[in-house]
């Protein structure tokens, strides 16, 4: 008897090595066929092919859908990602959400995470298709169904907004509208739940405030285009040939805008009395907001947070830090207080002092945000004019000026608008035959670029650079 059992453990024990000496026998051969991968890391292919034995083994003890193989299933999906294998992960994620939901439930919470591991290889895959769909099923989970709650629910309604977010740049140009005003509609209904999850003056609000406040900017930018989706913003109902006048959205979002950071002003008074210089940043985020619109409040609104920020205990020198150079509006991220501010950028003191008077060595990078959101970046070094040429595909070097506060007159997309606190112009650099660009691109991108004025004292001053795109 014992004797048996133990040849049928050998047996057992040998076909688990022929299966995984076969699987990786076919592997390898698939893997020499398929130039398109062009992997040359064995450390992947060495992982991949660990995950596969170990699939392998736990299949043959616990079986086909234990939830046990999930974690695995997960990594090797990851690990097929990796080399470029996007259907065959794809394939491994469905099993695994299969698993869950056979385990735990058609509405386990357990599976939300997997549907958002598939949304984010088919949105890197281009299949919004796809997406789109599951966005649809996790909304019916989440709203419908409330299979999960507190700070689960806020989590997963801000990833349905970030998605929504790269819908706008990713997905047909037909719906970017409509994933402008979801992403704003998910982050509503994760802060007004975090309101009572957290309670009304909790901290960790702000950055929700703040998210909201950012997507109001983006369908500000996108109303001031002349096209299908500026069209669709301004609907009086959605579908609606009949629009609203671009002037009064724009002083709806302006005056949302306002509320939103009085809302967050409120919150660091109630629960930080005491932190003058936290009041002070909301001052200053207030008066960024008058740029964006073209409100000329903005330059007393400057002067009223230096000062405060100079009251509050905030010293010269960091006071200087921070207004060296222009920012590009709105700053991505909101700082309670100086000291995160500048541990956000990356110059110094020293190197502020080898600026000359005019800043003419100014260089900001320029990119996209969440897919659809203007930031700046401050590169540690300044790149050469060898590596810009290297990379002219995606890189764009433009000389600008910007007049302090000064108003800029000028004609913006079939437009003659009055600007607060624009360039006053933008010139490429280099001849014509090392530059893809023309003027088209340069006025939808940049001419209405708002900017946070370089301070002294705090008052505004002209600022010369270079923005690389």
């Amino acid at each position: 008897m014992c004797g048996r059992l133990v040849s049928q453990m050998y047996n057992a024990k040998s076909w688990l090595h022929f299966l995984i000496s076969c699987f990786s026998l076919i592997y390898v051969g698939m893997a020499c066929g398929q130039n398109a991968l062009r992997v040359s890391d064995n450390d992947l292919l060495g992982k991949r092919e660990a995950l596969q034995e170990r699939l392998l083994e736990l299949q043959l003890t616990i079986g086909q859908y234990d939830p046990a193989l999930v974690e695995t299933l997960t990594s090797l999906a990851e690990s097929s990602s990796s080399l470029h294998l996007y259907s065959e992960a794809s394939a491994l994620l469905e099993r695994s959400l299969q698993i869950q939901r056979v385990s735990s439930g058609l509405l386990a919470q357990e599976q939300i995470p997997i549907v958002f591991a598939k949304m984010d290889l088919a949105a890197f895959t281009g299949d919004w298709e796809t997406v789109n769909a599951s966005i649809s099923y996790l909304e019916w989970l989440l709203i419908e169904k409330s299979v999960a709650n507190g700070d689960h629910l806020i989590q997963y309604l801000v990833q349905l907004s970030e998605f929504h977010l790269r819908g706008v740049a990713e997905d047909v140009l037909d719906r970017r509208a409509f994933h402008y005003q979801e992403a704003s509609k998910y982050t509503y209904q994760a802060l007004s739940i975090g309101k009572i999850f957290w309670g009304s003056t909790d901290l960790r609000l702000v950055n929700l405030y703040y998210g909201l406040l950012k997507q109001f900017y983006l369908q500000s930018a996108a109303v001031e285009r002349a096209d299908e989706t500026a069209y669709a913003l301004r609907a009086i109902v959605p579908g609606s040939s009949w629009v609203k006048p671009r002037r009064i959205v724009q002083s709806r979002f302006y005056q949302a805008g306002l509320r939103l950071l009085s809302d967050i002003r409120d919150i660091i008074r109630l629960t930080q009395p005491s932190s003058l210089e936290s009041l002070a940043m909301v001052d200053l985020y207030i008066a960024d907001w008058h740029v964006i619109f073209d409100k000329t409040q903005a330059l007393v609104a400057y002067r009223n947070a230096f000062v405060k920020l100079g009251d509050a205990g905030v010293n010269s020198k960091e006071l200087d830090l921070l207004f060296s150079e222009p920012k590009i509006l709105p700053v991505p991220t909101f700082y309670a207080d100086v000291s995160n501010a500048l541990a956000a950028s990356y110059f110094s003191e020293s190197e502020l002092k080898s600026r000359d008077s005019k800043g003419v060595n100014l260089q900001l990078d320029f990119q996209e945000w969440s897919d659809s959101m203007s930031k700046i970046a401050h590169p540690k070094k300044m790149r050469s004019a060898k590596s810009l040429k290297q990379n002219r595909s995606t890189s764009m070097q433009l000389r600008f000026c910007l007049s302090g506060l000064n108003k800029v007159s000028h004609w913006v997309r079939g437009r003659y608008r009055t600007n607060l606190s624009v360039a006053n112009g933008f010139q490429a650099l280099g001849s014509e035959d090392d530059l893809t660009f023309d003027t088209k691109f340069i006025d939808d991108h940049f001419s209405l670029l708002h900017f946070r004025p370089r301070l002294k004292e705090g008052i505004a001053q002209n600022s010369e650079g270079l923005l690389l795109f």
